[in-house]
């Protein structure tokens, strides 16, 4: 019991150390954090990193970014609330900006790497079982039954010439055959030796056998089966005084001055494969050497069971070292179709249907964005939308800075796109007309489509809309742009002359 006790006390001394020690560290980081909560409010507070006599927004919990409240109290866990305070030059700052001192940064280790423009390089990495080249296989057959008298070939992976005996044949119905030759020699008749001679090579007896038969008089009582070109056994179906028939695959060979590889790649990195990518290949049983090849063929079907596709991949093998079976590793080097905007793998956070990054925009400033991602390449990912080449992404502490600015950042749509509002064309007449700001005053007619009444209004137009043949009074129609709950006029129109 007594140690026990010791060990209950010894436990909780070494949480309470802990938990102080974290208190600590979040809160001292936690305190020199603000946040924009809104890019277009106007501030008089001072700076937080300088002093923290402004009023806080809120009060965060030290471990806990989404436990806030409107005054000072204890997180869950126990810890003093920590305040968050709104810094006074924000006003131009997007909604969503985390600001924190250089200390700060360096204590959090923040990274940052720049949005670049370059070719993807993928290098897909997999493994294969080496193959014959099937398209150069040939195969023997008996066109005949019979018997195996005697068989030459041992084994699978036997060389053979073309020409050598792999085994002799016993066919009843090969020796009745030989009888109608010699019979046919007999009566010399041409016409029945052309016809027998032809039956014998029909049922595969070659030329140079028929020859000897005839020179010695008599049927021999079995057959040689020969290789009809050189290889290397890749199956034999046959033993020795088995029976064969006319439907049986005896045996196949092939040569090996080329060979297959038979490689699998996710679904994911399918779209990069194509015929005529380069590979290069190694052998855990070959060290120190590697073999250069391409993609011969890639299937059009991925396996229900795995989700990979197979490709087919084709290596010179002159010197014969590459064996069928061996297993090999393969490197992939897709052909790279241009430059594309891309950014570190580890940038990148993703989030139910959502993907974000936190942009660093210099000052201590940052801010969650939304992107759209296409294709990766080994610990690159191509950005669609979202980012330009000025911009740069934070690659590491991404998380901790993305999980405060994320409460307010403006994520609803993709980062620098414009929002598509409602439109409508109206008539009216411009009341006052202020160019140098952008804005017009306009008594306008009932508008049905949203409906409007009649009434006078002040819009603000659109940046690359020219004021400058309009004056006040004018009869106008104008094209009114609905973005949330603000209108501007981005089209105008001169309908005649003062009303």
């Amino acid at each position: 019991m007594k140690n026990f006790s010791t060990l209950a006390l010894t436990s909780l001394i070494s949480l309470a150390v802990g938990g102080a020690a974290s208190y600590y560290y979040v809160n001292s980081h936690m305190s020199s954090m603000s946040t924009n909560h809104s890019g277009s409010s106007d501030h008089s507070a001072s700076n937080p990193r300088t002093t923290n006599k402004n009023e806080p927004l809120y009060w965060v919990a030290p471990m806990d970014a989404n436990y806030r409240r409107d005054k000072p109290g204890k997180s869950p866990m126990g810890m003093d609330l920590v305040p968050v305070y709104e810094e006074a030059n924000t006003a131009d700052d997007p909604a969503g900006t985390v600001i924190i001192s250089s200390a700060v940064e360096n204590n959090l280790g923040v990274k940052v790497a720049d949005v670049t423009l370059s070719p993807l390089s993928p290098r897909i990495q997999t493994v294969g079982y080496i193959a014959f080249d099937e398209s150069k296989l040939w195969q023997t057959n008996v066109r005949v039954s019979g018997w195996v008298q005697k068989l030459n070939i041992n084994a699978v992976g036997e060389k053979v010439n073309k020409g050598d005996v792999l085994f002799t044949l016993y066919s009843p119905e090969l020796i009745k055959a030989q009888e109608e030759l010699l019979n046919a020699y007999r009566t010399k008749r041409q016409g029945l030796i052309k016809g027998a001679t032809e039956r014998l090579v029909t049922l595969g007896v070659d030329r140079e056998q028929i020859k000897q038969i005839v020179r010695s008089g008599k049927a021999v009582t079995s057959v040689e089966v020969k290789a009809v070109n050189n290889g290397i056994i890749a199956s034999l179906n046959v033993r020795e005084g088995g029976y064969l028939s006319p439907a049986q695959a005896v045996i196949s060979a092939g040569p090996i001055q080329q060979v297959w590889v038979d490689a699998e790649v996710f679904e994911r990195q399918g779209h990069w494969i194509t015929a005529g990518t380069t590979a290069d290949m190694t052998l855990d049983s070959i060290p120190g050497q590697s073999w250069q090849g391409i993609v011969d063929y890639v299937y059009p079907i991925l396996d229900p069971k795995t989700r990979t596709l197979r490709v087919r991949l084709k290596f010179d093998n002159p010197d014969g070292k590459l064996k069928p079976n061996m297993f090999a590793n393969i490197s992939l080097k897709p052909k790279i179709d241009g430059k594309v905007i891309n950014i570190p793998r580890e940038s990148v956070i993703r989030s139910g249907n959502m993907t974000r990054v936190v942009l660093a925009q210099g000052e201590g400033k940052y801010r969650s964005a939304r992107i759209k991602v296409g294709r990766e390449a080994d610990d690159r990912v191509e950005v669609l939308e979202g980012l330009t080449t000025k911009d740069k992404v934070v690659t590491s502490a991404q998380f901790m800075l993305d999980s405060e600015s994320s409460q307010n950042a403006e994520l609803s749509r993709i980062n620098g796109s414009e929002p598509k509002g409602e439109t409508v064309w109206a008539e009216g007449n411009i009341n006052t007309l202020m160019a140098d700001f952008g804005m017009v005053i306009i008594d306008f007619n009932a508008i049905d489509k949203w409906h409007w009444q009649a009434g006078q209004m002040s819009f603000e137009t659109s940046e690359d809309l020219d004021l400058s043949p309009f004056k006040a009074g004018q009869t106008i129609r104008f094209l009114i742009e609905k973005v949330k709950d603000d209108y501007r006029i981005i089209d105008i129109q001169a309908q005649g002359g003062q009303s």
